[in-house]
């Protein structure tokens, strides 16, 4: 990597691709239940948005000369990835979730040994609510930065 490149791009690009299977994994280790249910019905749009993410993070950040690693103003695109992954990673660790045996919590209130309790389900979801536009905002704000920085390299591109 030389010093134009950001060298935050190759870690946000594997961050990208990482994050959400990691926030699936503690979500589903610490309290599956219903809501890691109802996570899987919604899967083909969750799939979908994560296949667009893959793309943007294997062609704009992993490769050398991928977009966000040449282009200006790639350290926007960057900042937005860091922003969805933490979101999502986040989303995973405070989402509450329970069975029909009566108990619930998130990984968040096994940590804090508040589970199946009001406060800790109310701080949870709190937080878990905070997460989630960070989530979807930082995504959106990617695949934005994604679609400009692709106008500006075709821009850039000799006419022929």
């Amino acid at each position: 990597m030389n010093e134009s490149q950001p060298a935050g791009a190759v870690a946000a690009g594997i961050a990208l691709i990482l994050a959400p299977i990691i926030a699936l994994v503690i979500k589903a280790a610490v309290f599956p239940g219903w809501m890691l249910f109802i996570i899987v019905m919604a899967s083909i749009p969750l799939l979908l948005g994560y296949a667009l993410q893959i793309v943007v993070a294997a062609n704009g950040m992993l490769r050398a000369r991928g977009m966000f690693q040449t282009m200006p103003g790639r350290q926007r695109g960057i900042i937005a990835a860091w922003i969805t992954s933490a979101g999502i990673l986040l989303v995973g660790v405070f989402l509450v979730d329970g069975g029909d045996d009566g108990t619930y919590g998130s990984a968040f209130t096994e940590l804090l040994g508040t589970s199946s309790t009001p406060g800790g389900e109310q701080l949870s979801t709190t937080l878990m609510l905070a997460s989630a536009p960070l989530w979807i905002g930082g995504w959106l704000w990617l695949v934005i930065e994604w679609i400009v920085l692709l106008a500006q390299r075709r821009s850039a591109l000799p006419r022929s």
